[in-house]
């Protein structure tokens, strides 16, 4: 009668859910391992998605799964990707050309931004073309031509207000110089003109506060953003 409580009270404590814990820490350590492949670079989607399936029917205990080609078939992108390399090119062309002083770049998620200032390009308050400026405007031409990538022209003022004649507004003034500018682009080095858009923002982003002439200088800008092609699928 003893032993017979004994065994009773063992089978007890046997917990029926301790398996639990390990196909918790598997699914755990497949997670993270995954997490790290995409981290480390960009991985074939398609065999990537039929490996998961493959776990996952695997760990339901489904056996009616398709064949997976193997891990190592996973197609890994190694080196510089193509932003990168644009980057590097138009770092490159600016520096050839001695304009590094003239067009900054910045790169952004977005794409790649190649800012020129107002001095370069407009007499204050107008948004006429120098004819000086069409020098500068011929070498980001050529860059423009070397790439596939969507171009949007960005017009930007300080926050001193512009009332005259011509513009009632800093939106006015800011938009007006970014058509000027995809004008050139398109009507006299024959762009293709469904690569471009404008925007206007007058005031309304800012590099820096416009709290010195230094930094409402800086603020008086176009730029000109290479838009970051998304990898196809």
């Amino acid at each position: 009668m003893q032993r017979r409580k004994k065994r009773k009270k063992a089978e007890d404590d046997i917990n029926p859910d301790s398996w639990l814990a390990t196909y918790s820490d598997t699914i755990t350590l497949l997670l993270t391992f995954f997490i790290l492949l995409y981290s480390m670079s960009a991985v074939d989607s398609q065999k990537l998605k039929e490996l998961s399936e493959s776990l996952k029917h695997s760990l339901t205990g489904n056996t009616d799964i398709a064949e997976v080609e193997d891990v190592t078939d996973l197609k890994f992108k190694t080196g510089n990707s193509d932003y990168e390399d644009l980057s590097k090119k138009l770092d490159n062309t600016i520096k050839s050309n001695g304009l590094t002083d003239v067009i900054k770049i910045r790169e952004e998620d977005r794409g790649i931004v190649l800012q020129l200032d107002e001095s370069i390009l407009f007499d204050p308050g107008k948004a006429e073309l120098k004819e000086n400026s069409r020098e500068v405007l011929e070498i980001i031409t050529t860059i423009v031509n070397d790439t596939d990538n969507d171009v949007l022209v960005e017009g930007n003022t300080d926050n001193i207000p512009m009332n005259n004649e011509v513009f009632q507004s800093n939106w006015e003034l800011s938009t007006a110089r970014a058509v000027s500018v995809v004008r050139y682009f398109v009507g006299n080095q024959s762009l293709k003109p469904t690569r471009f858009a404008v925007k206007g923002y007058g005031e309304y982003k800012p590099l820096v506060d416009n709290s010195t002439p230094e930094n409402r200088a800086t603020n008086r800008r176009v730029d000109i953003l290479m838009v970051e092609q998304k990898e196809k699928k």
